[in-house]
């Protein structure tokens, strides 16, 4: 058997230190062995995958929580880990070997907090408006006439495609409870700014990243 290979089969038996090392839980092991058949990350279940509005991304994260059967290799976990949670993993390794046993303990799975369903996309909301709403009250009415051809004007009209049809602009929403709460918020009488530092502070203290609208980044620039 060539080296590499040799390597590889090494690295993929599970060792028992693996569980403190890499923030694993052990799921199943062989009944008649008593050899350990699949483990589970930990940061699934307690953190979630991280996610970084200002990068943007073509997929949204996994919610599925990894797990990894009779295939034990390291470089795996590592990947896993630097991909999906990054500052997780990063905190943890700076950890000493007690503190990673206990890393783990007291925390509540990230499906039972509220920060979960705050922050799930679930499915995408598609809203259809009418073309003339969005050319004439949108695109000229919220802006001066100097800046009908400006940057900010041009970034928050990329939130409505024209349909094929040319009747009707369509616009997706990437996370239906965030945009529904923002529309809460002006029925109660707050200003667009006001909502966006409203929910600004609500990610910033709950940890929570993604954005409501899909495939664009809202700043106070770009309301008018």
């Amino acid at each position: 058997m060539p080296k590499a290979e040799r390597l590889r089969a090494a690295n993929s038996r599970y060792m028992p230190e693996h569980a403190s090392k890499y923030g694993l839980k052990v799921m199943e092991r062989c009944k008649e062995t008593g050899n350990v058949v699949s483990v589970r990350c930990q940061f699934c279940v307690y953190f979630g995958a991280e996610t970084d509005p200002d990068i943007p991304r073509q997929r949204a994260k996994k919610k599925t929580k990894m797990t990894w059967t009779n295939s034990f290799r390291v470089d795996r976990y590592q990947h896993h880990h630097i991909s999906e949670h990054p500052q997780e993993w990063d905190r943890y390794q700076a950890c000493s070997h007690d503190d990673k046993v206990k890393f783990f303990e007291n925390k509540v799975p990230l499906q039972n907090t509220m920060l979960a369903h705050f922050n799930s996309n679930g499915t995408p909301l598609q809203i259809n408006i009418n073309a003339s709403i969005v050319d004439t009250i949108i695109g000229d009415m919220f802006f001066h006439p100097d800046d009908q051809n400006g940057v900010t004007r041009r970034t928050a009209l990329k939130l409505f495609v024209r349909k094929e049809d040319d009747s009707d602009y369509q616009v997706t929403i990437s996370n239906p409870m965030q945009f529904q709460l923002i529309v809460a918020y002006i029925t109660r009488g707050l200003s667009f700014r006001q909502c966006e530092g409203i929910l600004a502070d609500t990610r910033r203290i709950t940890g929570t990243f993604t954005r409501y609208f899909s495939n664009s980044k809202v700043s106070h620039e770009s309301v008018p």
